[in-house]
């Protein structure tokens, strides 16, 4: 039996008394699991036969995930009505315009764009969904109040009325006919205040002070050439791993998009993990501190960094100033901090942040939970949350596995995971 947290409770209860809600709820505090329960509740109570959960793709595999701690009857219940596909997916997709018993937009801002083909597809799908739900814990980026307008038209047209009523009522536009400054912002709180329920970390005295790590499912998307490092060899670029510790390491860069040869050329591949930080970073406003192992893997974040104009300072082995942390620490307008494993996992402090994303796994579970205590510090007033990057069906898998038991990722870790391949093949 699955125990929930008393704001989870009170989240089931709201749910339940409302055709269409809003659930703002901080990164950690679990909206996946009372979201499914609502939606198992409609199932049994026989309202809805079908439902339509709407995600970005990195967060695919946490409903999936969530959906197998239910007992084996009820998981099957919900693996028939429940339909689980990504933002970028749906709108290229006319089939699924159609009527839904429930639909659920998870990570709603993916929708505040409301001119966009994604949001008018999604605005339409609304029309014809008897439940209606929105999650995320970022309504608003940087205070542009105009990102709420779609989501709460998806919830209910008449909350807001059409967008031009709404500019007029609460924005003053610039020069280029934009919204730039927001009036009667407490009228719009008011007037969504019905429909919402916000939590905040800080508010669940139950929850606790390190939360569990979320594990984010990215695709493989370069399955043949993996395979092929699995039993030493790339034909296709002649790339040889030449003992156990080559091969792990090939395979752990793969994960993460590129692969060197032996003269140290760098093979880029096909990766979806840029993408996935390009959409957790969709609206994310506050400090992040992002762990990573390998030098490409670094340049690769900087990039989508750079992509969202995020202030970020790095802290790896060529980093001259090894106290660039402090002024991560003390300078709110540096976001993000990117961290090297081995340059930043002990000996300082980060607690300005209260979010890290671990981009790759390492092999040392105690650098691993070192690096988790960077946030997880004096000084800290709120409950920590971690993000884990995991490459589905890869050896990231079974590195994270161990990790979370503790145990560090060695060559007998190894050996094993290859006979499952081998096993299964």
């Amino acid at each position: 039996m699955i125990k929930y947290y008393q704001h989870q409770l009170k989240e089931i209860e709201l749910l339940s008394s409302h055709s269409f809600f809003a659930l703002f709820a901080e990164q950690g505090t679990g909206k996946t699991l009372p979201t499914l329960q609502h939606i198992l509740n409609l199932i049994v109570s026989g309202k809805i036969t079908t439902a339509l959960i709407i995600c970005p793709k990195s967060v695919m595999g946490s409903w999936e995930r969530d959906i197998k701690k239910f007992s084996s009857i009820y998981q099957r219940m919900l693996q028939k009505a429940v339909q689980i596909i990504n933002y970028d997916l749906v709108w290229r997709r006319p089939e699924y315009l159609r009527s839904w018993g429930c639909v659920v937009l998870d990570e709603s801002h993916f929708i505040k764009h409301r001119t966009s083909r994604r949001s008018k597809f999604i605005l339409k799908l609304g029309r014809l969904a008897k439940y209606r739900y929105i999650l995320t814990g970022t309504p608003v980026g940087n205070s542009h109040w105009e990102e709420l307008w779609s989501q709460f038209n998806f919830l209910d047209p008449a909350i807001f009325g059409k967008y031009s009523q709404f500019e007029k009522q609460y924005c003053i536009l610039n020069q280029y006919y934009k919204p730039y400054r927001y009036i009667h912002v407490d009228d719009i709180r008011q007037q969504i205040a019905p429909y919402v329920f916000s939590v905040r970390k800080n508010e669940c005295l139950d929850l606790p002070n390190k939360l569990p790590p979320e594990r984010y499912s990215i695709e493989l998307k370069e399955k043949k050439l993996y395979k092929e490092m699995l039993k030493n060899y790339i034909e296709e670029l002649d790339i040889e791993a030449k003992n156990p510790l080559a091969r792990l390491t090939k395979l752990r860069q793969m994960c993460s998009g590129f692969v060197p040869d032996e003269n140290k050329s760098l093979h880029t591949l096909k990766c979806e993990k840029q993408s996935a930080l390009n959409d957790f970073l969709e609206n994310w406003d506050s400090k992040l501190v992002i762990f990573a192992e390998y030098k490409q893997s670094i340049k690769d974040i900087r990039a989508v960094l750079s992509k969202h104009k995020i202030k970020a300072v790095t802290l790896d082995g060529e980093q001259k100033d090894k106290n660039i942390w402090k002024n991560f620490q003390a300078n709110p307008e540096i976001q993000v901090i990117v961290c090297q494993y081995r340059s930043a996992a002990q000996g300082i402090d980060l607690f300005a942040a209260d979010t890290i994303l671990f981009y790759e796994p390492t092999l040392s579970s105690q650098i691993f939970e070192q690096a988790c205590d960077r946030i997880h510090r004096v000084g800290q007033t709120q409950k920590c949350s971690y993000i884990l990057f995991e490459t589905a069906g890869t050896i990231e898998t079974k590195m994270w596995n161990s990790l979370q038991r503790h145990h560090d990722f060695d060559e007998s870790e190894l050996w094993n995971a290859l006979k499952e391949v081998q096993k299964n093949e």
